[in-house]
């Protein structure tokens, strides 16, 4: 290829590596809160000219060669300035970050066809390499695509979607809502507290309805009717409203489809949806309702926000596992037109969700795929960052993994299921923005995961072959490689430290934490993307969170987790050992691989062990004293004082929350 080697591109692959660190650093910098900029826009120009002069440096720095870089600089330069005149919408960190990408993909992708060759690959390893390549081109620009959307707030700087919640609230007083209100077999005193929250919205065009399906314990729903009946006395008018129903197929979508279908008021424009543990703030619907003046608008969501988990360094590790998506990806979506209902703490417009043909009972996630077909329907949807109700995390780890399990396999069956929707225009429905582009790649994350895995496991696999029969020679790793996974590792360091920040975590410990919890997750997301294409219904399995704590070992509780890391470790180990066979380099690389992968599935049984070391009375202190402080200063009054009931210490009685 014109004389050109791999040893050439060097240098180039060495400063975009550095570009890219130089970005995160930037922008690190340029953003301390989501939607808001710290440095005047006067600096775009410093922090164009020193981020790529910065990174050419350091790579003449660690390489010693400046002039084989500086095609790479000046590419890199040019592009990002032409990208400032283009796209307005970005900050310069930015363009700098999407520029590396970009440069790093192509330039990446070139360093790494020269490293094949060098490496005598035999030709059926060769031709696979190849075709991988060649699909990996339009991935990637796929990919690229919904990273620009998903990280909209780390790199954006100008907005045309509304990004918070109304300050003039004058027009939310003209829309009736129907806030609605399931439960199942939930501790009394949780699904009360919920209850006089919502009798102290700052709004007074509503009704509460609450409905408990299918519990079989009278002693657990019929406090609730009691305490709607409290309610109405103390507010002088009809507002809560209580539902016992059994039997009712569908879980928590049949008992929304039961109120949506002749219990509601008839004259709602507005239905909000509210899990029993949910706790929400005055202004809920006063600072939501005005966005539906706007006739297209078809819901908006808040995000999920937690509770008593500042005690337990297990639920603490699973707050912070939640908060980046709900507060930094979520609200990028929405900026794209590709914000999704998450079940709780959303209003949605009476008139979008009956066209839309109701709640889905056959999906484990019939909230986020509601929102697919009210935006089939001719609807836009928002999603705001900003908390207006917190709820109770999973109190064991195994119900925490049942949740991840519904949240992951719903949206693999959305696709398998409404996959024809998401096809362009003429063929589907026109839908708002990039939302059939983020839709698709939202569902198939957890199966791309999955592929890529198997990918990577194969052509190790068939490398380890070809050395084994000497059809090829033991693989030299280039030096540069030690040095790019270096750089790598701390750019993904600070950018996974800047989405904590923007979370509103600023305490190293808990970031770890939070990352320990995320990676204790892998092997359930891959299961669930799996389970999700089976076209046989799924068991919509709730999440108890006062069950009462296990006393098995985490390692009985994570069996497939233990067992697929020992794996993955005594495999790392078998390849470090067979270096002479394969290679020095290719050895420390595969043991690196595998070995990182068998450290995340060890996380499991190190979160079970985690939230088996909490003890239960520490939880009820922590769940009584936030609920009593964080209590909205409305509900002091004595119209909505709580039931001397809702003070008692909590049981093991079954509670779930319907997330």
């Amino acid at each position: 290829m014109l004389g050109l080697s791999r040893v050439d591109l060097d240098p180039s692959i060495v400063f975009i590596a550095f570009l890219a660190l130089l970005s995160a650093l930037l922008t690190l910098r340029a953003l301390a809160a989501p939607h808001r900029p710290a440095r005047p826009v006067s600096e775009e120009g410093a922090e164009l000219i020193g981020g790529c002069s910065g990174a050419l440096l350091l790579a003449w720095l660690t390489t010693g060669e400046l002039v084989p870089a500086l095609p790479a600089f000046l590419l890199c330069l040019c592009g990002a300035a032409l990208a400032r005149y283009v796209v307005h919408r970005l900050s310069m960190p930015g363009i700098l970050w999407m520029t590396s990408a970009v440069a790093g993909f192509f330039i990446g992708g070139l360093w790494t066809w020269l490293f094949l060759q060098e490496a005598g690959l035999p030709r059926s390893l060769e031709i696979a390499a190849l075709a991988g390549f060649a699909l990996s081109v339009p991935l990637f620009a796929i990919a690229q695509i919904a990273g620009f959307a998903r990280e909209a707030v780390v790199t954006h700087e100008r907005w045309r979607q509304p990004f918070e919640p109304a300050t003039n609230t004058a027009p939310a007083r003209r829309f009736k809502v129907s806030l609605q209100l399931p439960c199942y077999a939930e501790p009394p005193e949780i699904v009360m507290g919920t209850m006089n929250r919502l009798a102290a919205l700052d709004h007074d065009n509503f009704e509460v309805l609450v409905c408990d399906n299918n519990t079989q314990d009278e002693r657990l729903w019929r406090p609730l009717e009691a305490h709607c009946r409290t309610l109405n006395a103390r507010m002088g008018r009809e507002c809560f409203r209580f539902f016992h129903v059994a039997p009712l197929e569908g879980a928590k979508a049949g008992a929304l489809n039961y109120l949506l279908d002749g219990q509601m008021a008839s004259d709602a424009d507005i239905i909000g949806v509210i899990d029993a543990d949910y706790y929400a703030r005055p202004d809920f619907l006063s600072r939501l309702l005005p966005y539906f003046a706007d006739p297209e608008i078809g819901y908006i969501q808040t995000p999920h926000d937690y509770r008593a988990y500042q005690a337990s360094s297990y639920l603490t590790a699973c707050y912070w596992e939640y908060m980046p998506c709900n507060k930094v990806d979520y609200p990028g979506v929405s900026e794209y037109g590709g914000a999704f209902t998450i079940g709780t703490m959303c209003l949605i417009r009476t008139e979008a969700l009956r066209k839309a043909g109701g709640w889905a009972e056959w999906c484990l996630t019939e909230d986020s795929e509601v929102s697919v077909r009210i935006r089939a329907a001719g609807y836009r949807g928002y999603y705001f960052g900003e908390t207006f109700g917190r709820g109770l995390i999973p109190e064991t780890f195994d119900d925490y993994k049942k949740q991840r399990f519904r949240w992951t396999a719903g949206p693999v069956q959305q696709l398998r299921r409404h996959w024809r929707l998401f096809l362009p225009s003429p063929f589907a429905p026109a839908m708002p923005g990039w939302t059939k582009l983020l839709e698709v790649v939202r569902c198939l994350a957890p199966l791309q995961t999955l592929a890529g895995l198997a990918l990577g496991v194969m052509g190790l696999a068939s490398m380890i072959a070809a050395l084994a029969t000497g059809a090829m020679k033991p693989i030299t790793v280039p030096p540069v490689a030690g040095m790019l996974l270096l750089i790598g590792a701390a750019t993904w360091c600070v950018r996974t430290v800047h989405r904590y920040r923007l979370s509103g975590c600023r305490d190293t410990e808990d970031m770890i934490r939070g990352e320990i919890a995320r990676a204790s997750l892998v092997y359930v997301v891959l299961v669930a993307g799996i389970a999700g294409l089976s076209k046989r219904p799924l068991a919509w399995r709730r999440t108890p969170k006062f069950a009462g704590l296990s006393d098995e070992s985490p390692f009985a509780s994570t069996m497939a987790e233990t067992i697929a890391g020992s794996a993955c470790m005594v495999l790392a180990v078998g390849l470090l050992l067979a270096a002479p066979l394969i290679g020095e380099g290719m050895a420390l690389l595969s043991f690196l691989g595998l070995a990182g992968l068998g450290v995340q599935f060890f996380c499991a049984p190190a979160m079970a062990a985690m939230a088996m070391r909490r003890s239960s009375p520490v939880r009820e202190r922590v769940v009584w004293r936030t609920a009593l402080t964080q209590s909205p200063a409305r509900e002091t009054a004595p119209a909505l004082a709580a039931l001397p009931d809702e003070r008692r210490p909590l049981t093991a009685s079954g509670r779930s929350a319907i997330h």
